[in-house]
């Protein structure tokens, strides 16, 4: 799977291939899978991996419960970001749930000091299955209040979400070796069809 987002709930949002289509793949099929993200993305610890992962296999329904709810969670944040993207501000209702959920995950954040670099961050503490979605709405919650919100854009080709970060803000597609060129063969076969009915 591709990480075109630019951050990682973005990338969480494109765990479903090509929203185009009724008939998409889904990355995300079980909780392990979650787990597998989240590392990619670099955003868990590998010890905290290690962790709920063990509780994973020791709770099996409630980790199959968190995963159906991350799922649920990455729809909402497609509803919520890609009405935005079209119309500029986000549903109402949806963003009221959103919020509540975000206000839930950021209460479980704790302050702590890195002796190794010196720094001081906001991190969840507490394992939980949860975790996978914490992080996620940690992810957006970042993106909402900030202004690369403004960089905000969907892919015309498979309406995957991704931040515009080119110098000139005139990037189109979420890959141009993917989407990007997806499309110009599309051009090329049409224009061509256009004039070949002309001769």
């Amino acid at each position: 799977m591709r990480l075109d987002g630019g951050i990682a709930c973005l990338n969480f949002v494109n765990t479903k291939d090509n929203r185009s289509k009724d008939a998409g793949i889904d990355y995300l099929q079980n909780y392990r899978h979650l787990l597998d993200l989240c590392e990619r993305l670099e955003v868990m610890p590998p010890k905290t991996r290690q962790v709920l992962e063990r509780l994973a296999k020791a709770y099996p329904d409630q980790a199959k419960q968190e995963f159906e709810k991350a799922i649920a969670l990455r729809e909402l944040l497609y509803r919520v970001l890609s009405q935005l993207t079209e119309k500029g501000k986000p549903p109402e209702l949806e963003l009221q749930q959103l919020s509540t959920q975000v206000a839930n995950a950021l209460s479980y954040l704790e302050l702590q000091f890195e002796k190794a670099s010196g720094e001081m961050k906001l991190i969840f503490t507490r394992p939980a299955l949860e975790q996978p979605s914490w992080l996620m709405l940690q992810s957006v919650a970042e993106l909402l209040t900030s202004k690369e919100l403004s960089l905000l854009k969907k892919c015309p080709a498979c309406y995957w979400l991704f931040l515009d970060r080119s110098k000139n803000k005139s990037r189109k597609w979420c890959s141009m070796a993917t989407c990007g060129d997806v499309s110009k063969v599309k051009h090329a076969y049409h224009r061509k069809k256009k004039e070949q009915k002309k001769s």
